[in-house]
């Protein structure tokens, strides 16, 4: 009992030193020691923000017509590979690139940011189109207590009549906002100063925005401004996963607009986007091999001797040299994986199998947050309704007692095997 205990601490505390690992550092940082070449191909910081600079209008565009189609949930913009230029380079068409996400509470400020106007109407005014209209106090161009302001475009002569004509009852003019050099086109303001607030202006309800209203709107932001599209976009590539939106739309790019180069594995920064982790490493790359021999060897002299004919003695010697060596190497092209690069491959194929695929399965499982109601009848013994609430707890102990005993087995296939009885 106390070794099982103890092995599923030991499981636990290593699961989170990975999720730790994968939050606090850059998401590539633990996958990139994977790389089964030592190189991967990446895009730099400056190559990725010219890439973003060349499809913002693509993408303003896809966020127009996304956010006016998405009711009321997130709204996500990608940029994928297409089928041109990326497959010679080892990339699979399709991957996201970058990615721009606004979630619900964003898409619903834009909206209302970018919905135009409802109409304005003044008790009497029938002149020139009123432009805009500022309720007071509150207002940019409130002074003197003074309740409201209309203003119209006019032209013509600046000191001629007022462009809206006779002016309606409790409505005062201010003259032209600004300098105006007649024939050009002017600003006139009026305000509202009586009490009498029958008197006043309304403004009707705003009308839906369109795309090309919310395209113009996202456009006109400050890169800073926490709904423009600058502030919204992240880099994706092959080491993190898209946001999942209820919206999406994807635009290609093809391998020219992004410029790509292979690197070391080991150069890659935080702000590098990393396309491929198993590059082919660069014509010509020298890899470097190291060895040692060291020698030790015996010597052996042999001596003739030989009798002559005539009495004379002749002698003969031969020198044989023996030498022995033991090599040894070191080189480049050993195994580079890592346990997470084998860890990731097994995993990948176990969910896949047998009875781990079954339970892989479980986390697809919706599980009802309410539970139906059937009514049978009317019939000769009246009509009948069975309501499965009532028995709710049931479900809930089966839901449980499922998951239960699927993390259970889960853990025993993890930690013992297959072991025989």
């Amino acid at each position: 009992m106390v070794r099982s205990f103890v092995a599923l601490l030991a499981f636990s505390l290593l699961f989170w030193v990975i999720a730790f690992g994968l939050v606090v550092t850059p998401a590539y940082a633990f996958l990139l020691s994977d790389s089964s070449t030592g190189y991967v191909r990446k895009a730099s910081q400056a190559a990725v923000s010219s890439m973003l600079t060349a499809q913002r209008s693509a993408q303003l565009a896809s966020l127009g017509s996304s956010i006016v189609s998405s009711s009321a949930g997130s709204v996500g913009v990608r940029l994928v590979a297409s089928s041109v230029g990326w497959p010679a380079l080892g990339i699979v068409a399709g991957m996201a690139l970058a990615m721009a996400y606004y979630d619900s509470t964003k898409v619903a400020a834009i909206k209302a940011a970018a919905a135009p106007p409802g109409a304005i109407t003044v008790p009497g005014y029938n002149g020139n189109p009123i432009t805009s209209y500022q309720s007071c106090p509150g207002g940019a161009d409130c002074s003197g207590g003074i309740d409201q302001v209309i203003f119209t475009q006019g032209g013509g002569n600046c000191s001629g009549a007022y462009p809206w004509g006779t002016l309606p009852a409790g409505w005062s003019n201010q003259g032209a906002v600004a300098a105006c050099t007649p024939p050009a086109a002017y600003t006139w303001k009026a305000v509202h100063n009586s009490a009498n607030t029958a008197t006043k202006g309304t403004i009707g309800a705003s009308t839906p925005a369109t795309s090309a209203q919310i395209q113009t709107y996202i456009g006109g932001l400050p890169s800073n401004d926490p709904l423009s599209l600058e502030s919204n976009t992240i880099q994706v590539g092959s080491q993190v996963s898209p946001l999942p939106s209820d919206t999406t739309a994807s635009n290609p790019v093809d391998a020219t607009s992004l410029a790509t180069e292979v690197v070391p594995a080991s150069t890659v920064t935080g702000t590098d986007l990393v396309v491929n982790p198993n590059a082919v490493p660069p014509d010509g790359t020298t890899q470097t091999k190291t060895g040692t021999q060291p020698t030790t060897g015996t010597s052996t002299k042999t001596t003739t001797t030989t009798t002559n004919p005539d009495g004379s003695v002749t002698t003969t010697s031969t020198d044989t040299q023996t030498d022995t060596a033991s090599v040894s190497c070191t080189s480049g092209n050993h195994d580079d994986r890592t346990f997470g690069s084998i860890l990731s491959t097994h995993v990948n194929q176990w969910k896949n199998v047998g009875i781990l695929g079954t339970l892989n399965n479980l986390k697809n499982i919706v599980w009802p947050s309410a539970l139906p109601t059937y009514t049978f009848g009317p019939t000769l013994l009246g009509t009948f309704t069975l309501n499965f609430n009532t028995w709710a707890w049931v479900f809930s102990d089966v839901r449980a007692i499922t998951i239960a005993i699927a993390a259970i087995y889960g853990v025993a296939i993890v930690f013992r095997g297959r072991a025989s009885a």
